[in-house]
């Protein structure tokens, strides 16, 4: 009995002895997404591994961390396991995103801008909102590259939105600041007004000559005769004279005032503009006049009569205290 025994223990040993190992093929260069869930099905090559193989546990990853790790990785069938590295590699792909509210911002010479004000929002794809930085920053952030800026004087200006990620991923957005010449004072007096018309009238009185008539003239001279022919008849003659009133010349009709509402102060005419100036359409917001004079500015054909030229915006107040816009050439 004891002989059997000791038989079935031998034979079950040599069994064990020559039990076969799991087979599984590993990936190799194996890249992983930031911040990205791990595919355990694409740590190891089904089709030169075992039958049933399965990832039971992964150790030592980190989906939120740049460059080679080595993973401990515990494969199974369902009765047997084995334990192999694994060797990938995390990259971050995926640049912050960078959204604005305008592309353009229009303001007054002397204003005061917040250029963060037309940003909406700043944000990495897997690390959320980034933080707005008043200095130059190269991670985890953004900033704003003022450029030329020059809030007080007249012109078109470009700033950049410049964002970088945790890991250094750079995005850039551009857009462009508008500053318009500060308006002179608007809308006259109703005393100017009066006198602006006032002088249109003396304008029309002075182009015509007024006269005593011939006739007029003549019997004048004929009063004068009769006064030097006789005693009697001078005090007549004279009287008679007198009494012979020349006719007055009518008033000229006055000019009639310019219809309301008129220009009192057009911004085309700065003497620093050039005259073709005058040419530029008058609009109802300074967005609709710069938008007309982008399209030349920007325009590369060499026959548009604004190639080559500069601009800035300038209003056009009216009479009756209303304004509109345009552009002034330089």
């Amino acid at each position: 009995m004891k002989k059997l025994l000791c038989i079935a223990a031998l034979a079950a040993l040599v069994l064990t002895g020559c039990a076969k190992d799991l087979q599984v093929k590993t990936t190799e260069k194996l890249t992983v997404e930031y911040g990205d869930k791990l595919d355990n099905s694409k740590l190891f090559n089904a089709k030169e591994s075992d039958k049933n193989i399965k990832v039971d546990k992964v150790q030592d990853f980190n989906a939120k961390k740049v460059g080679d790790q080595t993973l401990k990785v515990t494969f199974t069938d369902g009765d047997k396991t084995i334990q192999k590295d694994v060797k990938i590699t995390v990259k971050d792909t995926k640049k912050p995103e960078i959204v604005l509210k305008k592309d353009k911002v229009t303001i007054t010479a002397g204003d005061k801008l917040n250029l963060k004000d037309n940003v909406k929002s700043v944000k990495d794809p897997v690390d959320g909102a980034l933080k707005y930085s008043d200095k130059e920053t190269k991670k985890s952030g953004y900033y704003i590259d003022k450029g030329k800026l020059n809030t007080k004087k007249a012109g078109t200006y470009e700033v950049i939105v410049k964002a970088f990620d945790v890991n250094g991923n750079k995005t850039e957005k551009k857009f462009k600041v508008i500053v318009k010449e500060k308006e002179k004072a608007k809308a006259t007096t109703e005393g100017q007004k009066s006198e602006a018309a006032q002088n249109n009238n003396n304008a029309g009185q002075r182009s015509e000559t007024s006269s005593p008539s011939t006739g007029n003239q003549n019997a004048g001279t004929s009063g004068g005769q009769g006064s030097s022919t006789a005693n009697t008849g001078s005090s007549s003659g004279s009287n008679g004279a007198q009494n012979s009133t020349p006719s007055q010349a009518k008033p000229s009709t006055p000019a009639p005032a310019p219809s309301e509402p008129y220009i009192v102060d057009d911004g085309r005419k700065d003497p620093r503009a050039l005259p073709i100036s005058m040419q530029s359409p008058i609009f109802d917001t300074p967005e609709e006049a710069y938008a007309w004079a982008d399209q030349y500015y920007e325009s590369d054909d060499e026959n548009n009569p604004y190639w080559g030229l500069g601009y800035h915006g300038v209003g056009i107040t009216y009479s009756d205290g209303s304004e509109k816009y345009s552009i002034a050439w330089y």
